[in-house]
């Protein structure tokens, strides 16, 4: 590996604790995804997701696509991908999606970036050593477009009290 690659990296602490979720903090999730068109169709069919417009071009033409949209479950679970790292590393039930809109298609060959903002925190009544957290996540393309976003919520430790 070349020398200049080893000195440019750069460390980082994987996850983030209740105390540093405060509330308005935003996250730039630092890795983006570019998804393919071999990818979609894998998910799709795994999926059983048998709407035609994922996996045939003359169906998404028809229906005013340029090409193939790429699933939006697989563009929602890529954004939630990103997003774990920050938020959710330190946690461990997760509690629950809301408010998940689509707000564009994307298509093969584009690529995900996502950021979440802290919505609130509160510690849990009943585990001591944790506390509530709720996030607000957007995905965007390579262009900076909406393509989707979403309400998400962990259990996350409070500082010093992971076992």
């Amino acid at each position: 590996m070349s020398q200049d690659v080893i000195a440019r990296a750069k460390v980082r602490d994987k996850g983030h604790w209740y105390e540093d979720f405060e509330p308005g903090r935003v996250f730039v999730h630092h890795w983006g995804r570019t998804l393919s068109q071999a990818e979609n169709a894998l998910f799709t069919t795994l999926t059983l997701h048998f709407n035609p417009q994922y996996t045939n071009v003359e169906v998404a033409r028809a229906m005013g696509h340029p090409d193939t949209p790429v699933n939006p479950l697989l563009v929602f679970n890529t954004v939630f991908g990103l997003s774990v790292q920050d938020l959710s590393e330190h946690g461990t039930a997760f509690l629950g999606v809301n408010a998940l809109k689509h707000a564009a298609p994307f298509y093969p060959g584009d690529t995900l970036f996502a950021r979440s903002t802290v919505l609130e925190r509160r510690l849990s009544g009943s585990r001591k050593d944790m506390g509530i957290v709720g996030w607000h996540t957007q995905g965007f393309n390579q262009r900076d477009e909406p393509v989707c976003e979403f309400h998400r919520s962990n259990l996350v430790f409070l500082r010093g009290d992971a076992a």
